[in-house]
């Protein structure tokens, strides 16, 4: 479930290409600028403590029984493969282990997600899939997802500022919710659907730090639930967050940040539910390749 904290950032990456000279030419001087060519593909490796997990707008880790928890250890790995210029396969997987046990037992969740982008010059398209699995009480309890998305991104260079909108659009298409706790079944409805509005922004303080504010406005559609257990449809919640990157090298990246969100439901899913108004934060380290 880390995908929409996630929709994957890397497939929305700038576009922009800024033309370079070599100093000033004569009429008769032909100045021929050839472009770097693009690697053939790129990888890179993460690992990160979040206070709490955040799941488009259910703190997943909090229920009645245990109203605070220690958060969340996750790592993942992001491979890249550039099929053209403007081709490209990224494969994501990720794992979480919940640092305290919830209500339900403990907590720990794969994800595979496999997204392919296309670009036209500042636009991106996007469409993938993601496979989510969850163990709980020491893997008695598995819940399973698959879900389909698509996406729409447009970078943005104002020159002091880069910014990105993008539109995503999540789709659970199965398995259905078992009655039976001994049953494969999913943690949302099969058909439950989720719209993400969101803003990301990137301002470079130095050639090593930049600061990345976001806002999401997100839309549920049968995904989440109220805490009565009824499924509901409209607005779900609005995020907003702040992070600093700083680039150590060319391989070593550190991160911070922090985030709220203000539910207009009681969110819920099978596993956690929510305080209207949540606060948390976290920090990772990333090596690219």
């Amino acid at each position: 479930m880390k995908l929409t904290k996630i929709v994957a950032i890397s497939s929305l990456a700038a576009l922009a290409i800024t033309p370079v000279f070599a100093g000033t030419k004569s009429f008769k001087e032909t100045v021929v600028v050839q472009e770097e060519a693009k690697p053939a593909w790129s990888a890179s490796l993460s690992t990160g403590w979040d206070s709490s997990y955040m799941f488009r707008g259910v703190d997943v880790l909090r229920d009645q029984d245990n109203a605070s928890d220690n958060g969340i250890q996750w790592t993942s790995v992001s491979f890249t493969y550039n099929l053209t210029d403007n081709d490209s396969i990224t494969l994501s997987p990720w794992m979480g282990y919940g640092l305290s046990a919830t209500a339900s037992g403990l907590y720990k969740e794969f994800d595979l997600a496999v997204n392919y982008a296309h670009t036209i010059d500042a636009l991106t398209l996007g469409l993938g899939y993601t496979f989510y699995d969850v163990w709980l009480a020491g893997g008695s309890e598995d819940f399973f997802n698959n879900e389909v998305n698509a996406s729409i991104a447009y970078n943005l260079d104002l020159g002091f500022m880069k910014l990105t909108p993008s539109l995503t659009y999540f789709l659970n298409v199965g398995p259905d919710n078992g009655d039976n706790i001994n049953e494969n079944h999913s943690i949302s409805q099969s058909g439950g659907s989720f719209l993400a509005l969101r803003l990301d922004g990137s301002v470079q303080i130095t050639d090593r730090v930049s600061i990345n504010p976001y806002t999401a406005f997100n839309f549920n559609f049968s995904q989440n639930t109220e805490d009565n257990g009824d499924l509901y449809n409209g607005a779900n919640n609005l995020e907003y967050g702040l992070a600093v990157p700083f680039k150590i090298n060319n391989t070593i990246t550190v991160s911070g940040y922090i985030a709220q969100s203000l539910a207009f439901n009681e969110n819920e899913n099978l596993i956690g539910n929510t305080r209207q108004f949540s606060t948390w934060g976290g920090a990772k380290v990333t090596f690219s390749f």
